[in-house]
């Protein structure tokens, strides 16, 4: 799933270049606040930290926070584009330790190109399979003070990048259990009604590394009768699992789920779903779904996986699929399978379809690709070969 990954990663490159163009320096928390050694637990401590926090009088911006210990690609990070020690920000764990903020340097256009320009060479150069380690996961969540403090705002970040804290206090509550962490989300979670907030610690709660902690609850969010929009997130968290379980209910979901939305987004996670089983529910899916526009979406995640099977698979749809609408969505996912996988498949649909529409698809995608063998077959069937 190379090509899905590096679209993703470039999203978060410009979405740091954006940002860069007319950036400030992360601000560091006021103070840090760590809790007296009488609470135990997280969520003591985080009742601990609201009551405190709220004493200084409402409508005060604090940020309350914890982590954990996540296993995680050798090179991948969750948060700000920027880390420490590359910029010049300090990351939250040098502010942790007691930092102090480095002295501000200019960072020109051409700065943050290059660094652009290295995070997508250093993706490129990566393994498919990156070795897993051990990184320290925070999670942050940002309240307005008063009788009752509002959460306005759920972050995360590995604790090696910077973060703007707004110059706002951080309540520190330290490194606490996956599944302590993972309650305080879900506590959160029920309490909260707001629909981005809700996105937000489903998101968080996806962030959790343990499937037997996080599919439980994510599959709960997923059979509530509420936004499809915060549903769909759910399927979209249980695909990051990685987990056969989770495989079975995004499929349960894809085939039967009340909303076309959250179906269409549960065929997305399958094709996240980083296990051999994963090919074989799409091309179950893109066979014999309902809804012809779950099909479709099936053949095209097909056409990003790289799989002899997705191959088979996308060439038997594009020929033999009562719908031309899948026909055609299958010669565009043969197109787009990596490595040219689909140039073969293409070149006997553009010479034997007995459809010309199919014919002229195949062909047009064939003069799209660089591969030698389209250019051949391109300037044979120009000459009536």
């Amino acid at each position: 799933m190379r090509r899905l990954a590096t679209f993703l990663t470039v999203v978060a490159v410009a979405a740091g270049l954006a940002a860069a163009a007319g950036r400030r320096m992360n601000r560091p928390p006021s103070e840090v606040v760590r809790p007296p050694a009488g609470p135990e637990g997280l969520e003591a401590k985080s009742d601990w930290a609201l009551k405190e926090a709220s004493k200084a009088g409402p409508g005060r911006v604090f940020w309350v926070g914890h982590s954990i210990d996540r296993l995680m690609g050798e090179h991948s990070q969750i948060g700000s584009f920027y880390e420490g020690g590359r910029g010049r920000d300090l990351s939250i764990a040098d502010i942790l330790d007691g930092k102090k903020v480095a002295a501000a340097q200019g960072d020109t256009g051409d700065d943050v190109r290059k660094a652009a320009k290295s995070a997508l060479d250093e993706l490129d150069s990566r393994p498919e399979r990156e070795k897993k380690v051990l990184k320290e996961l925070g999670f942050f969540f940002r309240y307005e003070a008063g009788q009752d403090p509002v959460l306005t705002e759920v972050h995360m970040s590995n604790l090696d990048l910077s973060f703007d804290f707004e110059a706002a206090p951080l309540y520190w509550l330290g490194k606490a259990p996956e599944e302590q962490s993972l309650a305080l989300v879900k506590g959160l979670y029920t309490r909260k009604r707001g629909g981005d907030i809700r996105e937000h610690l489903v998101a968080a709660a996806g962030c959790h590394g343990r499937p037997a902690l996080v599919i439980p609850f994510l599959a709960e969010v997923l059979a509530e009768d509420g936004s499809d929009d915060v549903r769909k997130d759910a399927a979209f968290w249980i695909g990051q699992q990685n987990d056969a379980d989770g495989l079975r209910l995004l499929v349960k979901t894809a085939r039967s789920d009340r909303s076309e939305e959250v179906r269409e987004g549960a065929v997305f996670s399958i094709s996240q779903v980083e296990l051999p089983a994963a090919v074989d529910e799409l091309i179950a899916l893109a066979r014999s779904a309902e809804l012809g526009d779950v099909r479709k979406k099936a053949v095209f995640w097909l056409g990003q996986m790289a799989s002899e099977k997705s191959e088979r698979a996308l060439e038997e749809f594009a020929r033999k699929d009562g719908d031309i609408e899948v026909q055609e969505q299958a010669v565009f996912a043969l197109s787009q399978l990596p490595d040219n996988q689909g140039v073969e498949p293409l070149i006997k649909l553009a010479k034997t379809h007995p459809d010309p529409r199919i014919r002229k698809k195949a062909v047009f995608w064939l003069g799209e690709c660089d591969d030698p063998r389209a250019l051949e077959t391109l300037i044979a069937i120009l000459k009536g070969k």
